[in-house]
């Protein structure tokens, strides 16, 4: 099965042509599908070998700061997006109102919340609608290689 790459596509978002569409930044992390820093374009954040693969960075990063402890809308997006590199406020806010959330309201974490929360910081980091090109079906492929079980939502 071929996935999806937006690698180094001219005229895409950063985040959609790096396939790291929640734009992290570059570090020693060893991601699963990461581009070598020594071939990658980019040289302030990571590049991914295709979609699902940034997706899943995404997911992870977000699953290791709420272990850490910022298990709300504002804790998670000061974690995530510190105020020396963006206006926090502003991106708390755009999640917050985005998922019909307080800032300091803990969530539980499940499938859905973070596949929700990932789209939000998705189309906050690349200032578009990218539904385009990133469908549920990336986000359900980023899910099945996690490496991290999550409980799924329960339907009363």
């Amino acid at each position: 099965m071929a996935y999806k790459s937006y690698l180094n596509r001219e005229k895409l978002t950063l985040g959609l042509r790096n396939n790291n569409p929640g734009n992290l930044v570059r570090t020693s992390i060893d991601w699963e599908g990461k581009i070598p820093h020594s071939l990658s374009k980019d040289k302030r954040f990571e590049q991914f070998y295709e979609l699902r693969y940034g997706i899943r960075a995404l997911m992870r990063d977000i699953i290791t700061d709420i272990t850490k402890g910022n298990n709300t809308i504002a804790g998670l997006i000061e974690e995530f997006s510190p105020a020396i590199e963006n206006n926090t406020a502003n991106y708390i806010r755009f999640v917050s109102n985005s998922l019909g959330v307080l800032p300091t309201a803990v969530f539980e974490l499940t499938e859905e919340s973070l596949v929700a929360i990932c789209k939000v910081i998705i189309r906050m980091e690349n200032n578009a609608d990218v539904t385009t090109y990133i469908t549920d079906d990336d986000y359900q492929d980023a899910l099945e290689i996690l490496g991290k079980p999550l409980k799924k939502k329960q339907i009363p």
